[in-house]
């Protein structure tokens, strides 16, 4: 039996008068809970669209689409017995689900009764995971039954554990890996007790070859770190991970930090530390550029290993350091290496990632949807979960579900594209990832991201090496 779906309008008399069935059906079996449950009403203007389902000519079914806050949410799906048990309910879904990904959405939300189990059976059937009670529903566990879907795959990253042993930290990013993190960050091991510490892009090179998957983002500080010297280090990472490579920038204004480097002073104040940053970040780009991506010869015949032309001086001169001179790396896979900007509170990180970073790390979905609000250029935005304050559904089948709903919750008040895993439980990951559907097949981080490879500023102007020639 062919379900044929078509649009139409909230307002539209069939639609009311499905509405006026379901009603007649449904608050009878929530007499008990009136006066303690307030009814929420459907404002028509915040109705995205209206679909009506038909079988043989006749109408049988209705669903719509509405936008609840910061949740999309499927609303009012009801199937006349007419219709009932021939697949309507389910073709209704699907094409509702279809509504909501060509609009952008990337999860999807709805909320049924706690005395419907044959809907809840439809729901779950249908891939729909349990959450708590969300947006308008939020506290109610008397009535509301609410679920996500996934319409779109996740960025998924952890945050690699500080460790000082280097095997036990290769091989908990090898785990990681294993559990299918799409990116770890991973981090500086600072110098104590006399220890001679682990540097993070060395760690994440060592890491390169125990993992497969995952993209490696060594913290790198642009303060205590010259601007050289990060272009080398994550160009080599880069290479040696063929393409995962991202670099998370750092901007300390620590006294610690200071005192175990010992290159210079500590920037003043966070104002300085990124302005100081920002153009560490567009200098790397530079040296990044510095080699075409066609200079290397490897002419054995002839012994030129590369073309001279095409390797082309950087001349920068910041109030904060000077740099003269190509990259002594290779352009890497990647072209530009990913940036990762972590925006842990209101500070000058905020502005700096919405107009610089690839990536951005927001610890809430109020910094998250700063960052989306000033962004200059596309951001992929990750939002911190820390899983165990993930709250029980009253309907819950199992605690993975439980932290994999409590991440599309989040992803959805923070406008994000992804999650970062607060720790580094593999298992946890594991089980996000389990209900956030297969990979993509990407094989560079910049692919996994929908970023395009840049062309190098020589090869696409020759402006600045024209302007180092002067």
């Amino acid at each position: 039996m062919t379900v044929e779906i078509s649009v139409s309008h909230w307002d539209d008399p069939v639609v009311v008068r499905f509405r006026e069935l379901m009603d007649a059906e449904v608050q009878p079996l929530y007499a008990h809970l009136r006066d303690r449950v307030s009814p929420v009403v459907v404002d028509a203007s915040t109705v995205i669209v209206t679909l009506v389902a038909s079988v043989g000519g006749e109408q049988v079914g209705t669903v719509a689409l509405k936008q609840s806050g910061a949740y999309v949410e499927v609303k009012r799906l009801y199937v006349a017995e007419a219709g009932r048990r021939t697949g309507v309910a389910t073709a209704l879904l699907a094409a509702i689900e279809r509504e909501a990904a060509a609009r952008g959405a990337r999860e999807l939300f709805l909320q049924t009764g706690s005395s419907q189990p044959a809907a809840m059976a439809l729901y779950e059937r249908d891939g729909w995971i349990p959450t708590a009670p969300y947006g308008p529903y939020a506290g109610d566990e008397l009535l509301s039954r609410c679920y996500v879907k996934l319409l779109a795959r996740p960025v998924v990253a952890a945050l690699a554990a500080p460790d000082g042993d280097a095997g036990r930290a290769v091989a908990a990013l090898e785990e990681l890996d294993e559990a299918g993190a799409d990116l770890v960050i991973v981090p500086d091991v600072p110098l104590a007790g006399g220890s001679a510490g682990l540097d993070a892009p060395m760690l994440a090179g060592a890491g390169a070859a125990r993992t497969h998957h995952t993209a490696l983002a060594p913290r790198i500080d642009t303060v205590h770190t010259e601007p050289f010297n990060v272009a080398k280090a994550v160009q080599t990472v880069d290479w040696v991970t063929a393409g995962r490579a991202g670099w998370v920038v750092v901007a300390s204004t620590s006294a610690a930090d200071t005192q175990a480097l010992g290159r210079r002073t500590a920037a003043p104040t966070a104002e300085a530390a990124w302005a100081e940053a920002e153009a560490v970040i567009d200098t790397v780009h530079l040296l990044e550029d510095s080699w075409d991506d066609d200079a290397e010869i490897r002419d054995v015949s002839t012994g030129r290993f590369i073309d001279r032309a095409k390797v082309h001086h950087v001349n920068v001169e910041t109030e904060f350091f000077r740099v003269k001179g190509p990259s002594i790396v290779p352009r890497s896979p990647q072209g530009r290496v990913p940036v990762i900007i972590e925006v842990l509170d209101a500070g000058p990180a905020v502005e700096v990632a919405a107009r610089k970073a690839d990536v951005v790390r927001a610890a809430t979905p109020e910094l998250a949807r700063r960052v989306r609000e000033l962004a200059t250029r596309r951001v992929t935005v990750l939002v911190d979960v820390d899983p165990s304050n993930a709250p029980r559904a009253p309907h819950e089948r199992s605690a993975e579900e439980r932290v994999a709903a409590f991440a599309a919750d989040l992803r959805a008040r923070a406008d994000a594209d992804g999650i970062v895993l607060s720790g580094s439980a593999a298992e946890v990951l594991a089980a996000v990832r389990a209900n956030a559907g297969p990979g993509d097949g990407a094989r560079t981080l910049r692919e996994r991201l929908g970023l395009p490879r840049p062309a190098g500023v020589f090869e696409k102007t020759g402006a600045i090496e024209k302007e180092d020639a002067r």
